[in-house]
């Protein structure tokens, strides 16, 4: 029998990421910068809303 190679699980984060709270939603989770520096504007990750720093 051969040995059996296993795969390693790789976990991959998105870089422009934070912890916050969406005022949308009232949550305390992760939240995405997006845009530029100076135009940025955040996504939430639990509802996916859209609002401004």
């Amino acid at each position: 029998m051969g040995r059996r190679k296993t795969q390693k699980i790789i976990r991959t984060t998105q870089r422009n990421s934070t912890i916050g709270r969406c005022p949308h939603c009232r949550t305390i989770g992760k939240i995405f910068l997006l845009g530029k520096p100076g135009q940025e504007r955040c996504k939430c990750d639990k509802c996916r809303a859209e609002f401004d720093i």
